[in-house]
C-alpha cells in the first residue's frame, strides 16, 4: 500500500513580512555605515545586513528549488565571518596581505560546490552554502572602504563594488519580492472565494 506524499509549495512570505524585512534591512545598512569603528556594534548592523540580505535575494527567486536552500545559505551569510576570529585575538595567520580571511575568497565557494559534486545526497546543502558565500562575499566588496580578495592564494589584490551599486540591486530584489508576495496574496483571496472539486481537494477555476 502506497503512503501518499505530501507535495511541498514555494515558500511564501506575506506582503507585511517583506515590509517588515526591507525596513530592518535599511536600519542594519544605514547603522553599520553610521557604526564607525565600533566593532560591536558595526558587527550587529553588519551581521544583521548580510542575512537580510540573503534572505531578501533569494526571495525574488521563488520556487521549491530556491525554498530548499535558504536555511543553509542563511546560516552561512554569518558563519564565514567566524574567520574573523583569528584576527580579533590577534593572530593574522589568515590575513596576512588581505583585507579579510583567505577564507573570504572563491576558493571557499569552489570548495563547496565539489563537496556537492561528492555528496550528492545532501545537494541542496551544499548548494546553499555557496549560494550564502557568494552573497556574502558581494556584499563585503560593497563595503566602503574595503574589499575582498576573491582571487587569493592566486592574488592578494582586493576587489570592490560601489555601495550605491549593492543597493540598486537590493531595491530590485525586494521589487522583485514583494511582487511576488503580492500576487501570491491575491492567489491566496480568490483560492478562498473558489469552492473545491469534490474528491480532489483542489479549487475550481
Amino acid at each position: 500500500m502506497s503512503v501518499p506524499v505530501r507535495r511541498l509549495r514555494p515558500m511564501w512570505v506575506s506582503p507585511l513580512g517583506m515590509l517588515v524585512a526591507t525596513v530592518v534591512f535599511v536600519l542594519a545598512d544605514v547603522g553599520d555605515q553610521l557604526a564607525g569603528r565600533s566593532r560591536l556594534l558595526a558587527g550587529s548592523f553588519d551581521e544583521t545586513a548580510h542575512v537580510l540580505t540573503t534572505l531578501l535575494v533569494l526571495w525574488a527567486f521563488s520556487g521549491r528549488f530556491f525554498d530548499r536552500l535558504l536555511v543553509p545559505a542563511l546560516i552561512a551569510s554569518v558563519a564565514i565571518d567566524l574567520d574573523h576570529l583569528p584576527g580579533q585575538l590577534g593572530y593574522d595567520w589568515l590575513t596576512k596581505g588581505t583585507p579579510r580571511p583567505y577564507t573570504h575568497s572563491l576558493l571557499s565557494i569552489v570548495v563547496v560546490l565539489l563537496a556537492a559534486l561528492c555528496w550528492k545526497h545532501r545537494r541542496d546543502l551544499w548548494f546553499g552554502i555557496a549560494i550564502g558565500l557568494a552573497i556574502h562575499f558581494w556584499r563585503d566588496m560593497a563595503e566602503p572602504g574595503s574589499g575582498v580578495a576573491l582571487m587569493w592564494p592566486f592574488s592578494d589584490a582586493s576587489w570592490s563594488l560601489s555601495h550605491v551599486s549593492y543597493l540598486f540591486v537590493m531595491a530590485l530584489a525586494i521589487g522583485v519580492g514583494a511582487k511576488h508576495s503580492l500576487a501570491r496574496q491575491h492567489e491566496l483571496r480568490m483560492r478562498r472565494g473558489r469552492p473545491a472539486v469534490p474528491g480532489t481537494g483542489r479549487v475550481a477555476n
